[in-house]
C-alpha cells in the first residue's frame, strides 16, 4: 500500500510545485506502485459518488486503465454497494471481457464502450459514467452546457452531444450489432473529457482516475446548476471572448487532477477501510 497521506509524498514533485507549474499530473514510475495508486483513487471515488447520491441500483461504472496492461481495466463487482468498495473488491478485465484477477459478478453493460474507448484513446486513464440525477435529467434536453458558471465554462470546447438518433440503422431501428454502436459512440467522443448522451446521462474521461472522478462530480453539479437557472428564468450567457486563447486541455487536466486531491484527503480520512 502506498503513502496514504498527501499525493506529493508519494510523487517526487519538481521542488517549485507550489507555482502550479505543472504540464500534467504525475505518475510514479514504478507501474505496480501506479497501479496501486490507480486502484486506491478508484475505489476512493466510488465512496465519493455514494455521497454524491449517484449510485442507482446496479447502474453505472468507473474504470481505469491498467498501467501494466494498458488493454485491462480495473472495475468494480456488480451489486457491491458504492459505499463499501475497496481496494480488494475491484476486478481486472482483459479485452475480451474476462475477469482475470478478482472476485465478483462483472457488470457487462458496457464492456464494449470502456474498452473501445480505451483503445482509440491512448491518453484517457479514467472513464466514468454514472446515473447521477441532475445529469440524467439535463441530459433529456439534447443540450450542452452553457458557461453559466465558472465550473460549467470548464466544459466549454471540451464537450459533445450524442443524440439518441446516433444508435439508429438505416431504417430508424435501434442499431443492434454493438460494434457499430460502441464505434458511433467512441467517434463522437472524440477528444472531448465530456459527452452528454441524449436522454441517458454524462460521460467524462480523464489522463487520470482523479481527473475523471472530478470532472463527473462538476458535469453533474454543472447539469444541477442548469436545471435551477433555467427553471428560475433565463440565464444569462455569457458573449464568447473572441480574443481569448484556444483551450488548453493540458491546464484543464492538471487542474481537474489538483480539485480532486482535497476530496481525497477527505475520504481516507473518513473511511479508511476503503483502502484494504
Amino acid at each position: 500500500m502506498s503513502d496514504n497521506r498527501h499525493p506529493q509524498s508519494i510523487y517526487a514533485l519538481p521542488a517549485r510545485q507550489h507555482r502550479l507549474d505543472l504540464a500534467a499530473a504525475p505518475r510514479h514510475t514504478d507501474l505496480y506502485l501506479e497501479r496501486q495508486h490507480r486502484k486506491e483513487r478508484l475505489a476512493a471515488s466510488y465512496r465519493l459518488f455514494a455521497q454524491y447520491g449517484f449510485e442507482v441500483g446496479v447502474a453505472g461504472h468507473f474504470t481505469a486503465r491498467d498501467p501494466l496492461e494498458p488493454s485491462h481495466y480495473w472495475i468494480n463487482p456488480l451489486g457491491v454497494a458504492f459505499s463499501q468498495i475497496r481496494v480488494s473488491h475491484l476486478l481486472r478485465v482483459n479485452s475480451q471481457g474476462e475477469v482475470v484477477e478478482g472476485q465478483g459478478v462483472l457488470n457487462t453493460s458496457a464492456l464494449d464502450l470502456h474498452h473501445d474507448l480505451q483503445q482509440a484513446r491512448p491518453d484517457v486513464v479514467g472513464i466514468a459514467h454514472l446515473h447521477g440525477f441532475h445529469g440524467r435529467v439535463w441530459s433529456s434536453l439534447g443540450r450542452l452546457f452553457d458557461p453559466i458558471t465558472a465550473e460549467a465554462s470548464a466544459f466549454s470546447g471540451d464537450q459533445v452531444l450524442f443524440r439518441r438518433h446516433e444508435l439508429r440503422d438505416a431504417h430508424g431501428h435501434v442499431e443492434q450489432d454493438r460494434e457499430i454502436a460502441c464505434r458511433a459512440f467512441v467517434e463522437r467522443f472524440a477528444g472531448n473529457s465530456l459527452l452528454i448522451w441524449q436522454n441517458h446521462g454524462l460521460w467524462t474521461v480523464g489522463e487520470t482516475v482523479e481527473s475523471a472522478a472530478w470532472r463527473f462530480i462538476m458535469a453533474d453539479d454543472s447539469a444541477r446548476a442548469h436545471l435551477l437557472a433555467h427553471a428560475a428564468g433565463v440565464p444569462v450567457i455569457p458573449e464568447a471572448d473572441h480574443g481569448s486563447a484556444p483551450l488548453d486541455k493540458s491546464r484543464h487536466e492538471f487542474f481537474a487532477w489538483l480539485s480532486f486531491l482535497p476530496l481525497w484527503d477527505r475520504i481516507i480520512a473518513e473511511q479508511p477501510d476503503l483502502l484494504d
